[in-house]
């Protein structure tokens, strides 16, 4: 187990558990167990009904949750700096004695089953959801909650051996971020409920593969939504800096390009960006947007106008500078928080084995030359694109 613990001269602190799996993780026959256990662990411990896991934080003034996500699961509190000792004996308890009763787990069932009819409804995150399982083929391209059909066949059972073959003290991360923590012992011990149910083989291997393509998923609503994309690299590629850079620049603030040419210029939607997506296995960038029906081939004939330009003309000296100083002002204020300095240690202990130094990753961007962004343009190919459109749509070309 990994102790990560950083001090900082605030009221409140940020504790979170990090444990290195998610839906990457699962095979076919266990598709959103990561998630139904996140979900469980709140249900109930030996010392505490789900009524006083919740009563016992609202009273401290603090909150307490969790999240699921393709390669990691992290539970986490934040309280006053005074509260830390009750708040952290919640956050252990759900951790290690947690009951996985029966009873609540069929109730629970119903609850995931919901959460996944609400995003199915939601079309801008059924279409990524849609996107993911379309374009990258293996364990990478499945949703985190898995379906309605699995969620139905778990048993308790299920879950404890899923908890046994990953849930294991020595691969977890405590991260620790705030005021009045040194010396505290932030040890979880190794008395888990689930140890019965250790596994030592190996986990299933994650796989990574993107496919080329179009599809289309029919939906009788007012616009088609989209998301294109294609792929990059791995985390552990130093080219990641050049493509924030590039993705600053092209479509991830308001004054890029996607951002004024497509929505301030032609008006053709109401909001666009880009984005990136990095893993250990791979990596993703993508272009989300919504549109009237009757307006969705103009609008990917306009996206992939803008991406040739940019392979024509690159992006100027100015647009360069203007997309480091943002990522840099962007990325140090969204450190000021407990909780994302937290999130961050958690996250980079279980990929890099430490905490990444900002400066260092804010050194590395302002490094980043003209060259740097070209060879980054290169692999921003339209013909290697994946598009899925849901909408009111039969065909789109792209």
């Amino acid at each position: 187990m990994k102790i990560k613990v950083k001090s900082r001269d605030t009221k409140g602190v940020s504790v979170g558990i990090f444990v290195p799996v998610g839906s990457a993780f699962e095979n076919d026959s266990q598709r959103g167990l990561a998630h139904f256990i996140e979900h469980m662990l709140f249900k109930g411990t030996k010392n505490r009904s789900y009524t006083d896991i919740a009563r016992d934080i609202d009273r401290l003034g603090g909150s307490i949750n969790a999240f699921t996500s393709t390669e990691y699961t992290a539970f986490y509190i934040r309280v006053l700096n005074e509260f830390l000792k009750e708040g952290y004996d919640v956050l252990k308890d759900i951790i290690k004695n947690s009951l996985i009763d029966e009873g609540e787990l069929e109730k629970e069932k119903r609850v995931i089953i919901e959460e996944i009819n609400m995003t199915y409804d939601n079309p801008d995150e059924a279409v990524y959801e849609y996107f993911m399982e379309n374009a990258v083929k293996g364990s990478y391209g499945k949703s985190t909650l898995g379906t309605r059909e699995h969620i139905e066949s778990y048993s308790r059972e299920d879950l404890l051996s899923f908890l046994g073959q990953y849930y294991k003290p020595e691969r977890m991360v405590v991260s620790v971020v705030g005021g009045e923590v040194d010396g505290f012992d932030f040890d979880l011990g190794s008395d888990f409920f689930f140890n019965d149910y250790r596994s030592e083989a190996d986990g299933f291997e994650p796989s990574f593969e993107f496919v080329k393509g179009v599809d289309v998923i029919e939906r009788d609503i007012a616009q088609t939504n989209i998301v294109a994309g294609c792929e990059l690299f791995n985390v552990y590629d130093e080219r990641k800096y050049p493509a924030y850079i590039l993705n600053d620049s092209f479509g991830g603030t308001m004054s890029s390009r996607l951002f004024q040419s497509i929505r301030e210029e032609k008006s053709l939607c109401y909001s666009i960006y880009s984005s990136l997506k990095f893993f250990a296995r791979g990596g993703l960038f993508t272009i989300s947007a919504s549109t009237s029906n009757s307006n969705a081939q103009r609008l990917l004939d306009t996206i992939r106008e803008e991406i040739v330009k940019l392979k024509k003309d690159g992006l100027s000296k100015e647009e360069l500078e203007d997309a480091k100083t943002h990522f840099l002002g962007s990325y140090a204020l969204g450190l000021e928080s407990n909780f994302s300095v937290m999130v961050k240690q958690g996250i980079d202990t279980i990929l890099y084995g430490d905490y990444v130094d900002e400066r260092e990753i804010m050194d590395k961007i302002k490094a980043v030359s003209m060259d740097d962004v070209w060879s980054l343009i290169d692999l921003i190919e339209p013909e290697k694109f994946h598009i899925t459109c849901l909408g009111s749509v039969k065909s789109v070309d792209w």
